[in-house]
């Protein structure tokens, strides 16, 4: 299978990343186990990165390597998911059952 990734695109979103968590590109290295010269150069896209690089990253960063290298920007997603886990925290075990039963029939109208 031959998978071809944007560099550029998973360089802004790594930089974005950062920069929302209020890394320096140093500290993000750090953390990462890189150097800050290669996380300046992956973030504007001069370099294809390894898998193994995309995992450290997205570790340091707190974020999912599909993030990372996904085609679409899941952050609406993330932020709906939480909101859902918030409102069922506390459920009884009926309750729960029922929102279950509701999630399947919705999953069927795609």
């Amino acid at each position: 299978m031959n998978i071809d990734l944007d560099f550029r695109k998973i360089g802004s979103r790594i930089h974005d990343c950062r920069t929302e968590k209020k890394l320096t590109q140093e500290q993000l290295a750090e953390l990462a186990g890189t150097s800050q010269k290669y996380i300046s150069r992956i973030e504007v896209g001069y370099h294809s990165i390894k898998l193994e690089t995309i995992a450290a990253i997205a570790k340091a960063l707190q974020v999912s390597i599909g993030y990372l290298i996904a085609d679409y920007d899941n952050s609406e997603d993330e932020s709906n998911l939480k909101l859902i886990l918030d409102d069922i925290r506390g459920m009884t075990p009926k309750q729960l059952n029922m929102l279950r039963e509701n999630i399947e029939t919705i999953k069927k109208y795609k």
